[in-house]
């Protein structure tokens, strides 16, 4: 009962997920990790990583910067494209500046990574930055990036934090609170002071928050355990908005991460493959498809992981699924 048949080599799981009317619905996800040959072709990976039940934090869990988001849950509206990477020097010689970019079908985002810096005082008091130290490679993650939750007053009301990413730098109550704190490492080419980067963002910071639904005394008197009414599922898409791709990616498509790389640019085609799901009810069975739900880019590996996402409405016969069978079908 609830069981899948994989004969495929790629990771596979399943979950039941209740939306926000209450109805049930079989997820089956297949997840794929594929090795970036230098000429950009793809080939399956050794390792293949398995399926994300939660999220995955890159230290402390809710404290620091999502390296996976959960990857059983209810279908995205969109394809999320994530990248996990440091900025590499050009020609492995250190500098002070360097830009990076993700080039999807989309167009290509461009971002600024420095060498770390300080705010400190100047010679009248003011608050300015250090010059920007030289570096090889530099991590391209939110807590190196504009953002931060300032909780040096002990006082909540006097805190300030924000909500866009709340673990990064550059945000404080109190101009003083900055002395001696880090610079942004990674911002956009403008330098405005904004939350930037490539990776997936967490599910209680903004955009994403506004998208939770009303969480409210109504919604505990005739709606828990159920989402609110007002849940939206632009909530479940985890990377920023600008790498949100839709219609959803079928494989093929062409990528470049650019400054991410000793070499300089990394290009490859997403994978091309093609699942079939036939899940098996009593003596009756029905077939779904699935789409690329999420793909994160690892360029220091390098490599691509594919998340392919199905899933099959059977509210009053939940109970009653045997097995799902997933075969690999040629790609059409």
């Amino acid at each position: 009962m609830w069981e899948i048949a994989n004969p495929t080599p790629y990771e596979a799981d399943r979950a039941i997920v209740v939306d926000k009317h209450g109805e049930k619905h079989w997820v089956v996800v297949v997840k794929g990790t594929f090795d970036i040959a230098p000429d950009g072709s793809t080939s399956p990976a050794e390792e293949q990583f398995k399926v994300c039940p939660g999220p995955v934090y890159r230290g402390k869990d809710g404290e620091s910067s999502l390296l996976y988001e959960q990857d059983l849950q209810a279908a995205k509206p969109r394809t999320d494209v994530i990248v996990n990477g440091n900025a590499h020097a050009p020609h492995g010689r250190p500098t002070t500046r360097m830009t990076v970019g993700l080039g999807t079908p989309l167009g290509t985002k461009t971002l600024a990574v420095h060498g770390d810096r300080r705010f400190e005082r100047d010679l009248v008091g003011g608050i300015v930055k250090s010059p920007p130290l030289p570096f090889l490679t530099m991590p391209i993650v939110y807590e190196r990036a504009w953002g931060g939750h300032d909780r040096e007053d002990p006082e909540p009301a006097n805190q300030r934090m924000d909500v866009r990413n709340t673990v990064g730098t550059g945000v404080f109550a109190r101009a003083s609170h900055a002395v001696g704190k880090p610079v942004p490492n990674v911002e956009l080419l403008d330098g405005q002071e904004t939350p930037v980067g490539f990776g997936a963002l967490c599910s209680f910071w903004q955009p994403r928050l506004a998208y939770q639904g009303t969480y409210d005394a109504k919604w505990l008197e005739q709606r828990k355990p159920l989402l609110p009414e007002d849940w939206d599922p632009q909530w479940l898409q985890c990377a920023p908005v600008d790498q949100q791709i839709g219609p959803h990616l079928r494989g093929g498509e062409r990528f470049a991460v650019i400054g991410m790389t000793p070499g300089g640019t990394l290009r490859f085609a997403l994978p091309k493959h093609y699942f079939g799901f036939t899940t098996h009810v009593g003596r009756r069975s029905f077939e779904h498809r699935a789409q690329i739900d999420t793909v994160v880019i690892e360029p220091d590996h390098p490599r691509v992981i594919v998340v392919w996402h199905s899933t099959l409405s059977c509210h009053h016969h939940i109970d009653d699924i045997d097995f799902t069978e997933i075969v690999e079908k040629q790609y059409v």
